[in-house]
């Protein structure tokens, strides 16, 4: 298949990783927790908390994966994706999707005060810069619907922009939605800051150990097998982004990876706290409270629009095209030296919700003893700390308590192919 044809269904693949040979495992754990990303650690940590002594399987190191390859900015308002990821919630009897982000953010903030050293979460907003009439008429629908559904969010004019973000030339942009209480964090302190509590409160980590199957006996999940021997849990849950088809065959037919690139600059003097987006949302930026300024996106712009790749190889043309939209919005950027660039998978679940709760096989019957969580379509961090309390009070006591998971029901994507909703921005764009 050519390079520039995106491939929605590409064939799993197991995450590359470097054996640990001094890695041990227990033949018996209360609950295995695949993955120590954003998702795996948040469920690790509310699990211990709960008086289970998690293990956690990680091929690589924490954070190696998509949590560690993002820019840090939590939207509680999901970008493009808000629309149609707000009927399916409706539809699901749910009151709304914010119900569900607005408290992960709020977890956030209590991250921040209560993990040591806490998250570098800064609650600064978000602008959304929208640059031609098409773009403002979205930017109002958007605004809209969002505040519909009880979000704070506004269209300002250039005026308050320049106000807002003096360092922003606003000579090309019309207007921009304005999110006040969005936020911005270090996804390396949150993942390992957890994984930190986790385990003081009896939870283990180990690296270097891939899992290569479930194990199943009776129609239910009994344990994993991995590269350095078999474990017996009476819980699974997988929380392994883009790379879940290769554990879970049909999850494969509705999940999309996505190559996505970031940038970061050398250290700069504070010029900008919000989090911005434009594009659509489909190139991002933000800077740290180090001064590096992170910027990602331009998937258009990537073999097959990044769709249905694998690698996290970095395509050289793409970093050029980042530093240069960065240096276009902020001219006092043009002489700050890059520093280096990534390129990572985002999960895209081809209605856009994500898929959470307890894992059904491929005609949608429940296997007891198995959960999943992927699917979070380049909206991680305000769906992670949310969706791990949930899983973890579904897994300790057989129902999520503080928030329905019935929206995120995996059996909406078994045993059916749906073609992908997300895809015209892509499409737009190139």
């Amino acid at each position: 298949m050519p390079l520039d044809t995106p491939q929605f269904r590409p064939p799993p693949e197991p995450v590359a990783f470097t054996p640990n040979p001094a890695a041990e495992l227990p033949r018996h754990a209360d609950v295995v927790v695949v993955g120590a990303g954003m998702l795996g650690a948040s469920a690790a940590y509310r699990l211990a908390l709960a008086g289970l002594r998690p293990l956690v399987i990680e091929a690589n190191a924490p954070a190696s994966g998509a949590s560690g390859r993002l820019a840090g900015m939590a939207l509680a308002g999901l970008g493009g994706h808000f629309p149609r990821v707000t009927a399916l919630v409706h539809e699901a009897g749910a009151r709304s999707i914010l119900d569900y982000t607005c408290r992960s953010l709020d977890l956030l903030e209590e991250l921040d005060a209560t993990l040591p050293g806490g998250i570098e979460w800064d609650r600064s907003g978000s602008l959304d810069l929208l640059m031609t009439e098409g773009e403002l008429a979205r930017g109002k629908a958007m605004a809209a619907a969002q505040n519909a559904e009880g979000l704070d969010a506004r269209i300002i004019d250039r005026d308050e922009l320049r106000d807002r973000c003096a360092a922003l030339d606003t000579s090309g942009v019309l207007a921009a939605k304005w999110t006040a209480r969005d936020g911005k964090l270090n996804p390396f302190r949150l993942v390992y800051g957890l994984l930190d509590a986790a385990t003081r409160s009896g939870a283990r980590v180990v690296t270097g150990v891939r899992v290569e199957r479930l194990v199943t006996a009776g129609g239910r999940v009994t344990g994993v097998a991995t590269s350095a021997g078999t474990v017996e849990t009476d819980a699974v849950l997988l929380a392994t982004n883009a790379w879940t088809p290769a554990l879970v065959d049909w999850v494969g037919a509705n999940l999309t990876p996505i190559r996505e690139h970031v940038l970061v600059t050398e250290q700069v003097p504070p010029l900008f706290d919000p989090g911005i987006e434009t594009n659509s949302c489909n190139e991002y930026w933000r800077q740290m409270r180090t001064g590096e300024v992170l910027i990602g996106g331009y998937a258009v712009a990537d073999e097959g629009m990044g769709i249905g790749s694998y690698s996290m190889r970095v395509r050289p043309s793409l970093p050029p095209m980042l530093a240069g939209l960065l240096i276009r919005l902020h001219p006092a950027l043009r002489d700050v030296r890059v520093v280096r660039a990534w390129a990572g998978l985002l999960d895209f679940a081809s209605l856009e919700v994500p898929m959470v709760g307890a894992l059904p096989d491929e005609d949608g019957r429940p296997m007891p003893g198995g959960y999943l969580a992927c699917g979070f379509t380049g909206h991680g961090l305000p769906y992670a700390p949310v969706m791990g309390l949930l899983l973890s009070e579904l897994i300790t006591s057989g129902s999520s308590r503080t928030l329905p998971l019935e929206p995120f029901d995996p059996a909406r994507y078994a045993g059916v192919v749906h073609q992908p909703t997300w895809l015209e921005p892509f499409e737009s764009h190139a």
